[in-house]
């Protein structure tokens, strides 16, 4: 892999491949941002893998939020496995956004203590968060045609995979770009000023966010539905050979829905997985007195799928602990979105669908 010590030149229209000898290569570079506290450089590293026929530019990016490791690996995966020569168009890889965040294993920066993902395009004059933040979105996410934009659940919460759609009135080039995922679940949530998605949905560009797994934790199974997204995207764009699976419906999950919260000290144990189907008194987890060893029986009072869980042990009344997302038997078609027929793809069953048609009917 070379290495490009330089900044990328502003000028240049990265999508177009404006620099010569780009294509078919995959390089290495960074960007200074500014100087810390301590007066090192601060840099956002990125690898560019330019493609040898066109096709569009697809920026890849993890650690928004710096505890938000799985992306980083899934991404990490990416840019070895992807040979330039068998890609059309370009990838843009920024596998951690929030340098400085990720430094301190943490979601935001201490030293300003300001969440990245609310505050996109950034401000060059403002705070160091702010800096990276207009840096990565005014040099990478204005030059994409495409973005996916990976995060995981706050420690130490778990959420079912899901895709998650946040902007108004969005446009079916958007629409496919999250079906293009192939991910059984989606996240309808109100637009907020300053996400990612959401600005980049502004100017243009289609923004999904993929969230996958906890923070602070990679599992294998987490990585490869990462890299599946991906590859799929791509497939779908004609960016890679290939066919991408996708669900011929997609489950819309609320995930506003309340959380089981502990309603005494102990240690939890999950007695459920994520995906799984509970019925209405079934034992979602168990609560264990450390000192008497007497267990709380923590009882699901919906029928549903288990959406979200969480991986502290130790717990105190109120910690929240599981959430239960209940559907309609009579209307499930409510719970749904058709998805379109899209190139180089092939419609499959959903999983989620599978298990609550089964457990319904």
């Amino acid at each position: 892999m070379q290495k490009d010590e330089n900044q990328i030149n502003p000028d240049v229209q990265i999508g177009q491949m404006g620099r010569k000898g780009r294509r078919g290569e995959k390089i290495l570079g960074h960007l200074k941002v500014a100087v810390g506290e301590n007066h090192q450089e601060i840099r956002l590293n990125y690898f560019g893998i330019w493609g040898v026929k066109d096709g569009p530019t697809l920026l890849l990016n993890a650690a928004v939020h710096g505890n938000e490791v799985v992306g980083v690996e899934v991404l990490r995966e990416i840019v070895d496995d992807i040979n330039p020569k068998e890609l059309c168009g370009n990838l843009l890889v920024v596998p951690i956004v929030n340098s400085l965040a990720f430094d301190y294993g943490l979601r935001c920066y201490p030293n300003d203590n300001i969440d990245m993902n609310r505050i996109f395009p950034g401000n060059t004059d403002g705070t160091m968060t702010e800096k990276i933040a207009h840096t990565f979105f005014d040099v990478f996410a204005r030059r994409a045609d495409y973005i996916i934009d990976l995060h995981s659940a706050e420690f130490p919460d778990e959420l079912i995979p899901h895709v998650r759609v946040r902007v108004k009135n969005p446009s079916s080039e958007y629409l496919n770009l999250v079906a293009s995922t192939g991910i059984n679940a989606v996240w309808k949530g109100s637009e907020v000023e300053g996400m990612l998605q959401t600005e980049a949905h502004r100017i243009g560009v289609p923004c999904t966010t993929i969230e996958i797994g906890s923070a602070g934790r990679i599992t294998r199974g987490n990585v490869e539905l990462g890299i599946l997204a991906i590859k799929n995207v791509m497939r779908i764009l004609g960016m890679l050979e290939g066919t991408a699976e996708i669900p011929s419906r997609q489950i819309v999950l609320d995930l506003n829905s309340a959380w089981l919260r502990s309603p005494i000290d102990g240690i939890f144990r999950p007695a459920t997985k994520l995906g799984q189907f509970v019925k209405a008194g079934e034992t979602v987890g168990r609560i264990v007195n450390p000192a008497s060893f007497e267990e709380y029986l923590l009882i699901s009072h919906l029928s549903g799928i288990v959406a979200g869980i969480s991986h502290q042990p130790i717990v105190q009344p109120g910690t929240r602990l599981a959430i239960v997302v209940d559907f309609d038997r009579d209307d499930l078609t409510k719970h749904l979105v058709e998805l379109p027929a899209l190139p180089n793809s092939q419609l499959k069953e959903n999983e989620y669908l599978n298990i609550l048609i089964n457990e319904l009917n």
